[in-house]
């Protein structure tokens, strides 16, 4: 059996360890941050042109809720349109980079806040994730091949955790067990002062409708809620739902079924509900109005 010299074995290890590609070198690893510090100088510039100095004709930019941006040109238009509406400030931080030969991938987090050029509206602020995936072109010269950006913030009209869903959604299943009882004890804790409902274009005030319940003329017997749910703005809150309902309204029959929003502000830790609006799915017999 034949074997390989030793001095053979040792030159093909040489060769191949010189023709891999390097991976993580400190020069390229700088050469790679430096873009993204480039595009955070710009951006908070309102500097188009520089925001899209590192990207070229096939740059893929993907933004949280928008349709893909492909292109230098499209960024650059899509950069000078948002500095025109917008004083823009952001706070870039590079987390993590890999380089290996021609190509890297960076990612990080990012801070920001959008101040609106148009008198009379509130700034917004947000935050999240990026990457990045970058190729070295044939001059050295390090071009991002795509640009994603992920919101880690939740929804519009959802809360991260959910909790302040889940209360206002509570305090619906509440309010309608407590107009069952009735208890107006609980319906005064619920209902703020200035609460009013428009019921098919009739305006009850909460003094008439907490009247009605302790006087009788308002009876349930049943609410059925489906179809519930709950959008959270800060201290304000909508709900809307669907209702199927048994009882009587000053003699008269309640609807049976009808659709309700119902809209609440937070004050002093604690949802109140400020304004409801009831509309009946019509049957073509029922009448009244309903809490």
């Amino acid at each position: 059996m034949k074997t390989i010299p030793s001095v053979l074995v040792v030159s093909v290890l040489v060769l191949l360890s010189a023709c891999a590609p390097k991976v993580d070198n400190p020069a390229d690893v700088q050469a790679v941050k430096q873009t993204m510090e480039a595009f955070s100088k710009a951006v908070n510039a309102a500097d188009a042109p520089g925001a899209v100095a590192m990207m070229t004709d096939k740059t893929a930019f993907f933004e949280t809720h928008m349709p893909a941006i492909i292109g230098k040109e499209a960024a650059s238009t899509f950069f000078k349109a948002f500095f025109d509406g917008f004083n823009f400030e952001v706070t870039i931080a590079v987390t993590d980079v890999r380089v290996v030969g021609n190509l890297g991938v960076m990612r990080g987090t990012f801070a920001e806040k959008a101040t609106p050029k148009a008198e009379g509206l509130a700034p917004a602020t947000g935050g999240g994730n990026w990457m990045v995936a970058l190729q070295r072109q044939g001059d050295g010269e390090w071009k991002w091949d795509g640009f994603i950006v992920t919101s880690d913030q939740p929804m519009p009209g959802t809360t991260a955790d959910g909790a302040e869903e889940q209360a206002v959604m509570q305090i619906e299943r509440d309010w309608a067990a407590a107009m069952v009882k009735p208890d107006v004890a609980a319906l005064d804790r619920i209902l703020a002062k200035e609460w009013a409902e428009n019921a098919d274009g009739e305006v009850m005030t909460r003094a008439q409708a907490l009247a009605a319940l302790k006087s009788g003329g308002f009876k349930l017997e049943s609410v059925n809620l489906h179809d519930l749910s709950v959008h959270i703005f800060g201290d304000a809150a909508i709900a809307t739902m669907a209702a199927d309902l048994k009882g009587t309204f000053m003699g008269k029959p309640v609807p049976p079924s009808q659709r309700s929003t119902d809209f609440f502000v937070k004050r002093d830790g604690r949802w109140q509900a400020v304004s409801t609006q009831n509309t009946t799915i019509s049957s073509g017999t029922a009448e009244g109005s309903i809490l």
